[in-house]
């Protein structure tokens, strides 16, 4: 049998908010009067915390059994597998800067698309605790730099897998792991035939370490968690502010 590459688990790798995410700025009513996000920065995404509870946004949980549990999977997402992680079109081959002559592929890792290469996310691994800082992307002390030698403070900071956080690896380590994230794309040696092809742009230029960078915004102030996603019994413990 093949490996899958998933533990077919979920867990909260302790992800700062992403202000970029739309869903922040979808608060008042579509052509249809459906407003996605009433809260605005109110909202905190608890993954599977929020489904155990029913809560704001998800699909009614069907088993009432679960809804216990709900405090001890604050925050947690479900674990993707690594297969197909570097995939990218052909014009584009690669998800990293620089990229090669037709430049690189951008994409969003993890679930609110904060990460944007496989080097920043094993950076992420390897150091989020070593680089912790107290504060919200958009916001590191001055003499740091974002994703490389600062990580803002996760969205939810309870359940974090301490699994990893201070791997201890060398920059020329996570190197090569990104190299063998790369070769488990499904036609790595062979190139499918009939793959779609990309009509959108390539980028250029810069590195894999601060991809993206020049697309931060500063996180606004952040209200208190709305009472109608982290007030649901039963109750984030502790509570998320």
């Amino acid at each position: 049998m093949n490996p899958l590459f998933t533990c077919f688990g979920s867990a909260n790798e302790g992800l700062p908010l992403n202000p970029r995410n739309a869903f922040y700025y979808q608060t008042t009513p579509d052509f249809f009067g459906f407003t996605p996000n009433p809260f605005g920065f109110g909202y905190r995404d608890l993954g599977m915390g929020t489904f155990l509870r029913s809560g704001f946004g998800s699909a009614p949980n069907p088993n009432a059994e679960w809804i216990p549990f709900a405090p001890s999977v604050d925050g947690q997402f479900q674990v993707s597998t690594a297969r197909n992680v570097g995939m990218a079109p052909t014009q584009c081959p690669t998800t990293e800067a620089p990229g090669g002559p037709g430049g690189f592929f951008q994409k969003g890792f993890f679930h609110n698309g904060y990460i944007k290469s496989l080097k920043q996310l094993v950076h992420f691994y390897n150091t989020r605790d070593l680089f912790a800082k107290p504060v919200t992307s958009g916001h590191c002390p001055p003499g740091t730099t974002e994703k490389v030698d600062c990580w803002p403070m996760p969205e939810v900071k309870n359940n974090i897998d301490m699994t990893t956080g201070n791997l201890g690896l060398t920059d020329q380590q996570e190197n090569q792991i990104v190299a063998f994230l790369q070769t488990l794309t499904d036609g790595f040696t062979k190139p499918y035939p009939n793959r779609n092809t990309f009509t959108g742009m390539c980028v250029f230029g810069g590195t894999a370490s601060t991809q993206g960078n020049e697309f931060l915004i500063p996180t606004p102030p952040l209200p208190l968690c709305a009472s109608a996603v982290c007030g649901v019994a039963p109750v984030p413990n502790p509570p998320i502010p």
